[in-house]
């Protein structure tokens, strides 16, 4: 067990505390955060999406939709559970676009387990 976050390596004793699947969520937020649409590809996305879209064409569509974003901050994750082979993590933060907006948002993300490691089910979370 280690206080590091998966994604960056660094130092965050609270998420030393979390659950695996809302570490998944945590790394998930700070690589879209960082712009980091290869670590979200390797490491969150389940091999059955990657099968359906190539690394180039992911990360095109991730700098697209991310385009008018200028910072995400995570305010909270809970665990949900675990039913139907799958986990559910509620994330709460904050978007601040370049337009100098700033929006909160209530997100449910469900995630697989996959080779010993939690993947995000973008279909179910996402539309």
């Amino acid at each position: 067990m280690t206080g590091c976050r998966e994604y960056d390596k660094k130092l965050d004793v609270a998420y030393f505390f979390k659950t695996e699947p809302e570490k998944a969520v945590l790394d998930f937020m700070q690589s879209l955060n960082n712009e980091d649409a290869y670590y979200i590809y390797d490491n969150l996305l389940p091999n059955n999406d990657k099968n359906n879209i190539s690394r180039e064409k992911f990360a095109r569509e991730f700098v697209s939709i991310l385009s008018g974003v200028d910072g995400i901050d995570v305010k909270r994750t809970v665990y949900l559970g675990y039913e139907n082979n799958m986990s559910k993590v509620v994330a709460e933060f904050e978007i601040r676009y370049k337009n100098g907006e700033l929006k909160r948002y209530k997100k449910y993300i469900y995630l697989i387990e996959e080779n010993n490691k939690w993947k995000i089910v973008f279909k179910k979370t996402f539309i």
